[in-house]
């Protein structure tokens, strides 16, 4: 199972472009990239709550959650625009495939946008389960997102590896519990290392060689 935004795909330049957009609206300057990459995680909310007191209006996340339905909106015009696969990632999928792997999307991107960006890069055909934010009952890193894809993938935990790019993609695994590895590549704001995944990962086209070939090693402490 795969979380998407900073693991897959590199969706900051749209995600920007929304936050953007929104500040703009109620009177913000706008921000660039490389600022709102180091932003992301947590959720559009948090996003929202961080791109608001960058620009200097700072808010308490009761005044951010009304602002939601909007940033969402926003971003779903334009979420297709600039998001790109990271190297290595079709690559990966593809392998995976081939193995008989079976692969899910576990996100708390809403699953209509999520579905959106995957057939807009054409790799919705290799998942069997996309979970999104809205999908299950709560976020990660509670566990019923990472449970509710298990079971559409008809997998046991014990027979899962969910790879993310943050603490609360770790956090989420250790809750089911399964194995959890980390692209180092990804949107964290803590050093990967610190995360407590059980293996790093530099390159995705080297990963299901890996997986498959049982090579992986749990991850140094920095």
């Amino acid at each position: 199972m795969w979380d998407l935004d900073g693991t897959l795909i590199d969706s900051a330049p749209d995600l920007a472009s929304a936050l953007n957009l929104l500040l703009r609206e109620h009177g913000q300057p706008a921000l660039d990239t490389a600022a709102v990459r180091s932003m992301i995680g947590d959720g559009a909310v948090k996003l929202i709550e961080r791109g608001f007191a960058a620009a200097g209006h700072a808010m308490a996340a009761r005044q951010s959650v009304p602002l939601l339905d909007r940033f969402l909106q926003i971003y779903a015009t334009c979420a297709t625009d600039r998001t790109v696969l990271y190297a290595g990632a079709r690559t990966a999928l593809q392998a995976f495939q081939d193995a008989g792997v079976g692969q899910g999307i576990c996100t708390n991107k809403p699953e209509g946008v999520t579905r959106q960006i995957l057939n807009s890069l054409s790799i919705a055909p290799y998942f069997s389960a996309v979970v999104g934010g809205d999908t299950a009952a709560a976020k990660k890193p509670d566990p019923s997102p990472l449970r509710d894809c298990l079971r559409e993938l008809g997998a046991a935990p014990a027979d899962g590896l969910l790879i993310g790019d943050s603490g609360v993609d770790v956090a989420t695994a250790r809750a089911v519990p399964m194995p959890v590895g980390i692209v180092t590549h990804g949107y964290a704001r803590a050093p990967v290392a610190n995360l407590g995944a059980d293996f790093l990962i530099d390159c995705l086209s080297s990963l299901p060689g890996d997986v498959l070939a049982g090579r992986l090693t749990a991850a140094a402490p920095a």
